[in-house]
């Protein structure tokens, strides 16, 4: 049996990480708890009451309801249906990677097709309000303006995004009519709380795991030759926000707490964390791709789509900053 080259690579990855496990136990160990109480502190009483009551309202209909009028918005901007809005909604109102599942779903049951699905990841993948203001700018930073800051940004950034690849693989006309039915069953509220508490549950699990990775890597000094060569090309470059920018690429969370301590002017920070939650990190990509998988998506056009939304949303948060903070 021919083994794929990248279960190799994931395997060699994997079998690091136990060996880290077993050379430094306290430091791993640490870094795992540290993410369950940022998960627990911040995270979950943020995202689960919003998770809860966006499942409640998508069970009853409203949402779906609300997206037969943006429909002629998203057939005109994004030449996509009207349940490309009800994707948004959900996705602006809950936070990765509600809105990868969601373009999976309905890909799954044929309301839409490849391309269609392709167009609306462009702009639905976004992090949620309660996560930007609630845990980053109010949690981390104790400053509400700059959470209306990046929220402009990361949101706006993502409309203009999806414009940027309207026609992407338009090469059959797509069922810009379809409707999503909603069949309520007689235990909506139970059912809508376990479907919120495995969300939150998974969400925890891949933040301690990439906290964990992510103290692995600053432990053993993996960035340094990155630094090294920063330092070549910009001797006065900051090492510390360098660091958090880079660990926010692994992890976002991790990212913007550690941004927290760094320090910055407050418009320098909005640009940056405005990029770093457009990008989402490692940890929030791989659980979209989970997810997107299911569709095959070209994943040459997922990192592109997501690189493009990050330098937009920079591009915002610079105007936005000048304006607002």
């Amino acid at each position: 049996m021919k083994i794929k080259k990248q279960n190799i690579i994931i395997s060699i990855f994997v079998l690091l990480l136990i060996i880290c496990l077993i050379v430094i136990p306290d430091v791993s160990i640490s870094a795992c708890l540290n993410g369950l109480v940022v998960w627990a502190t911040n995270i979950l009483p943020a995202l689960f009451p919003f998770f809860l009551f966006t499942k409640l309202l998508g069970e009853f209909g409203l949402i779906t309801e609300l997206s037969k009028y943006i429909s002629p918005f998203t057939k005109k901007l994004y030449n996509t249906s009207g349940i490309s809005g009800y994707i948004y909604l959900m996705s602006i109102m809950s936070g990765y990677p509600v809105g990868a599942k969601l373009t999976s779903d309905l890909y799954e049951k044929k309301c839409i097709d490849i391309g269609e699905a392709h167009r609306i990841v462009s702009f639905t993948s976004t992090s949620g309000p309660l996560f930007i203001l609630g845990t980053v700018a109010i949690g981390m930073f104790g400053n509400k303006t700059l959470g209306y800051t990046i929220l402009l940004s990361h949101f706006l950034g993502s409309l203009l995004n999806g414009i940027l690849y309207r026609n992407y693989m338009i090469k059959q006309k797509s069922n810009l009519d379809a409707k999503i039915t909603n069949t309520p069953s007689n235990n909506i509220l139970e059912e809508s709380m376990l479907g919120s508490i495995k969300s939150i549950m998974i969400i925890g699990g891949y933040i301690s795991i990439f906290f964990m990775i992510i103290t692995i890597v600053n432990t053993f000094n993996i960035y340094n030759p990155i630094l090294f060569l920063l330092s070549k090309i910009s001797p006065n470059t900051p090492i510390k926000p360098i660091i958090s920018v880079l660990n926010g690429i692994i992890e976002l969370t991790r990212g913007c707490l550690d941004l927290s301590l760094c320090n910055l002017p407050i418009q320098t920070t909005a640009i940056i964390l405005s990029g770093i939650i457009s990008f989402g990190g490692i940890s929030i990509n791989l659980q979209a791709l989970t997810f997107l998988k299911k569709m095959k998506i070209n994943l040459k056009f997922y990192f592109l789509q997501k690189f493009t939304h990050t330098i937009l949303s920079m591009i915002l948060a610079y105007i936005f900053g000048l304006i607002i903070l």
